[in-house]
């Protein structure tokens, strides 16, 4: 029995405490309460509330989570494994003048990248060893050789390639990823320029999926690519646009798995 005028505590056993907190782990609301209650409560709060991040084009996102994170031994981008970024240049410019604050999100598993303009990404490559899906929005066509440099790499998106890239710019990396999982391209009339290095990767192809969007003069490439993972590819989705035709409009649609053609 517990005299009146004291207090009693009730202390949770660490591996309740993480069951309950990872019960938590879509109610945002509810973990950001969860890290004023006790510093012990801190860590595995964070594991959730920052395992998805996004920057958007505005530099004062990234001052803020700099101002708020100064130490990177003690930065919560250890827990993102979802990270998109909206505006590299933003981003690219802070990493030169924080040497290195990219390379804190070093667990990332999924990541997109909009760089809106050309611009060198050498500041990604190999940024996590568990990288298995990257998707990439009108990006130069050096951005290939990120490729390389994600040796568990599955899934891959292109949505568009910037003309005025190099088209020699392309140098075969000594290793392949995985590419077991998904390739997509919604780029017309650019695939062929995608396809012809993504057939010099030393590994091959093993690509599971396509899902495409493709123009005429991409027909030859998008019959090649089907030939080169004819063993693995279970499911095929394609996308028809004519030449000059706008990207939504006017798109016949194809869908196919591998029982139909087997």
């Amino acid at each position: 029995m517990t005299s009146v005028g004291t207090t009693t505590s009730c202390t949770l056993p660490p591996e309740i405490l993480d069951l309950i907190v990872d019960h938590l782990h879509d109610e945002l609301t509810v973990l950001k309460t969860c890290c004023v209650v006790a510093k012990s409560w801190v860590p595995r709060t964070r594991k959730h509330l920052f395992a998805h991040i996004e920057f958007n084009t505005s530099k004062s996102h990234i001052e803020l989570w700099k101002k708020a994170f100064p130490d990177p031994s003690n930065s919560p981008a250890r827990h993102t494994h979802t990270l998109s970024i909206y505006g590299l240049p933003a981003v690219t410019a802070v990493d030169a003048s924080a040497g290195g604050w990219i390379r804190t999100f070093h667990n990332v598993v999924h990541l997109r990248l909009s760089p809106l303009a050309p611009i060198s990404l050498v500041p990604f490559y190999g940024l996590s060893p568990t990288l298995r899906s990257l998707h990439l929005t009108f990006t130069p066509s050096e951005v290939l050789d990120l490729i390389g440099s994600f040796p568990l790499l599955e899934d891959l998106a292109l949505d568009g390639i910037y003309p005025e890239s190099d088209p020699d710019g392309w140098n075969t990396p000594l290793t392949s990823p995985k590419l077991t999982g998904t390739l997509e391209l919604r780029m017309p009339e650019e695939i062929h320029s995608v396809a012809r290095r993504l057939f010099d990767l030393p590994g091959g192809l093993h690509f599971s999926e396509f899902r495409m969007m493709f123009s005429d003069g991409d027909a030859a490439s998008v019959t090649e690519l089907v030939s080169r993972c004819s063993d693995t590819l279970e499911s095929l989705t394609m996308f028809y646009r004519p030449l000059g035709a706008f990207p939504f409009s006017s798109c016949d649609r194809l869908v196919a798995h591998r029982r139909s053609w087997t």
